[in-house]
């Protein structure tokens, strides 16, 4: 399951509900977990990111708005994977 790709004419806001529709569905997967390449996962966080970046840029909205909100998404995780 790859991350979404922001589509050109996607709004920040449309391509923040879809990565966080994308952490949801991958939170709900009952499959095991499936071994990739870390560098894979890394690559895929770096260009969801910059896309959101961008998408907030052309639409003159507040990049620290989405940080703050996918931040705060990050401790959640964290805290649920270490207990």
């Amino acid at each position: 399951m790859g991350a979404p790709v922001r589509i050109a004419s996607e709004t920040s806001a449309a391509f923040d509900a879809r990565l966080s529709a994308h952490l949801g569905a991958l939170q709900r997967c009952a499959a095991p977990a499936v071994e990739v390449p870390a560098a894979l996962v890394y690559a895929e966080g770096v260009t969801a990111g910059l896309s959101l970046a961008i998408a907030a840029l052309q639409r003159r909205e507040r990049i620290i708005d989405h940080l703050s909100r996918w931040e705060s998404r990050l401790r959640g995780e964290r805290e649920r994977c270490h207990g």
